[in-house]
């Protein structure tokens, strides 16, 4: 009888994990469906039309389709991604990541965005190749930036001091870099 009573629990016991691996399963894949990636946003659920969207009053209007994000439609109408902003200001969206198949956007005219950087006040005078001593908030790109005028040459910075820096984000200061001339 004992017996009996332990194969009773251990397949409800299996039942039970079953029946919520299959939930689980059922609701990742309700969850992925319609989902896109937007460039600032992590995810963009495409929703089917609940309402109309505003009326145009100024600009031209954009109906949205599957797939749609404001980068994608700021990129197909304005030549730029960066102008996703000013689509969502001229649209008073309360939640940009959130599209409807069907709604109607109000594309703005507005000026084509493009990236900038800009280099903080702090340290922006240019260093000469040889020799340099680690100051404080210095980084391998604030060091590629002022040496080179190209962040992205840190890696050279890097792989030129290996021996001194093993991990490129634990700069200490006083610390002397070899910067190299790039061919």
């Amino acid at each position: 009888m004992n017996k009996s009573t332990e194969e009773i629990v251990s397949m409800f016991l299996g039942l039970v994990i079953v029946v919520v691996a299959v939930g689980l399963i059922f609701t990742y894949f309700q969850r992925r469906r319609g989902v896109v990636s937007v460039p600032g946003i992590s995810q963009t659920a495409v929703k089917t039309p609940e309402t109309e969207g505003p009326a145009a009053t100024e600009g031209t209007v954009y109906t949205v389709k599957k797939g749609d994000n404001l980068w994608k439609i700021a990129q197909a109408n304005y030549g730029s991604g960066y102008n996703w902003v000013d689509i969502s200001k001229a649209n008073k969206l309360a939640n940009p990541g959130i599209l409807a198949v069907g709604q109607n956007l109000i594309l703005p005219k507005v000026e084509v965005k493009v990236a900038t950087a800009t280099i903080a006040k702090v340290n922006q005078t240019k260093i000469d190749i040889g020799n340099y001593k680690v100051v404080r908030g210095d980084c391998l790109w604030k060091i590629a930036v002022r040496a080179y005028g190209d962040g992205y040459q840190w890696v050279q910075i890097w792989k030129n001091n290996k021996t001194k820096l093993r991990d490129p984000n634990k700069l200490e200061i006083g610390m002397e870099l070899v910067l190299p001339k790039l061919q």
